[in-house]
């Protein structure tokens, strides 16, 4: 029987090492990654119009806010690269961008699961004696319940002919780019720099449909256009989603 039980514990240890190892990988720190839905519409009119000035897309967001500032500096980085150049003025431009971001109220969502609970002794059946029971060799299950919070991040971009809106006109929109996201931070600073990299390669263009676009923290454009602004590394302790 000794002999038995050694050959047993041969063939059990190395798979208990193995599982211990891919724990630690799984419950190491991830990197960030944001998913984006990024929805885009466009006309023909707007492949004309370069030069552009962003303003506020809420009456109740000023010029000078300082989180306006920072989020638009974002957005300029994106048209840049797009090949749109920033306007001087109202005047010098020939197309004005409204922009609005936001994060929605919170929502509440639990899951299931269920762990192993090990008893002090169990019965073993691959052996010739019958009832014979070995420590730490049987198990039951018991139900937990976890519960999590999401947020919903988003922003828009409206494009508009520069010409009509300083003239009072009816407004002639060119284009126009939606960002959202979902995840356990409400934090808009930490998750907008991602939904911008998220639309740089859709805007002035037409999606067709709403697409879905992963974003990690060594994504280059999202390291280009937060140049000098530290971002965090990691998040904490992952949800059952795939993205924060």
């Amino acid at each position: 029987m000794n002999t038995q039980i050694q050959r047993l514990c041969r063939r059990i240890v190395p798979f208990s090492i193995m599982a211990l190892l891919l724990a630690a990988c799984a419950t190491g720190p991830q990197p960030m990654t944001v998913r984006s839905d990024v929805d885009a519409l466009t006309t023909a009119d707007a492949q004309n119009k370069q030069r552009f000035v962003i303003l506020p897309g809420g009456k109740e967001v000023s010029e000078q806010d300082l989180q306006f500032i920072e989020f638009k500096t974002y957005v300029e980085k994106v048209l840049i690269n797009r090949g749109f150049s920033k306007a001087s003025s109202l005047r010098d431009g020939d197309m004005v961008l409204f922009l609005s971001y936001g994060v929605g109220a919170p929502q509440m969502y639990q899951y299931a699961y269920e762990v192993p609970v090990w008893n002090d002794m169990g019965y073993y059946p691959f052996y010739s004696r019958r009832y014979r029971y070995y420590p730490m060799m049987s198990t039951y299950y018991t139900q937990r319940i976890e519960t999590y919070t999401l947020y919903k991040r988003y922003l828009s971009l409206d494009a508009y002919d520069m010409e009509a809106y300083l003239q009072q006109q009816t407004p002639r929109q060119l284009w126009k780019i939606s960002v959202q996201s979902e995840g356990r931070s409400n934090d808009l600073r930490l998750t907008f720099p991602y939904m911008v990299t998220a639309m740089q390669p859709y805007i002035g263009t037409n999606t067709g449909h709403m697409l879905a676009v992963d974003v990690d923290e060594f994504n280059p454009v999202l390291r280009q256009i937060t140049m000098n602004i530290p971002l965090p590394s990691v998040l904490p302790a992952s949800q059952p989603i795939k993205v924060q």
